[in-house]
């Protein structure tokens, strides 16, 4: 069953039907895809819920690409069990398994996305 990625941009023009209920869920990062946007050079990681209800559904956070061991990129990594920042690093955690936290938040034009507010190692 292909699911549409839930994000903040609503990626590649396919409309989520239901959020993913808010809360923790296991999952796997499935995919690391670079972009630029208006807020400069971003990364997008794609995790795949692998258990539940929500079986199969994907969905992607963004951050900025930069090297920062403040920023949100390396957070995400960090919860992925990993070292470094960047995006082969990030690459380099494809396939990881882990725990992702969903919170529902609403874009600067009022449309509410599941966004992943945390990754936690097993």
């Amino acid at each position: 069953m292909q699911v549409s990625i839930q994000n903040r941009s609503v990626l590649y023009g396919h409309e989520a039907a239901e959020l993913v209920p808010e809360g923790m869920y296991e999952a796997e990062l499935i995919d690391v895809r670079p972009f630029a946007n208006v807020h400069g050079q971003r990364l997008g990681m794609v995790f795949e819920i692998t258990a539940g209800q929500h079986h199969g559904a994907e969905l992607m956070e963004a951050a900025a690409l930069t090297g920062s061991p403040r920023g949100k990129l390396a957070d995400m990594i960090r919860g992925l069990g990993g070292a470094e920042v960047g995006l082969e690093a990030a690459r380099n955690l494809i396939g990881r398994r882990c725990r992702i936290v969903v919170r529902h938040e609403s874009s600067r034009t009022g449309k509410t996305y599941a966004a992943i507010a945390q990754t936690l190692t097993h």
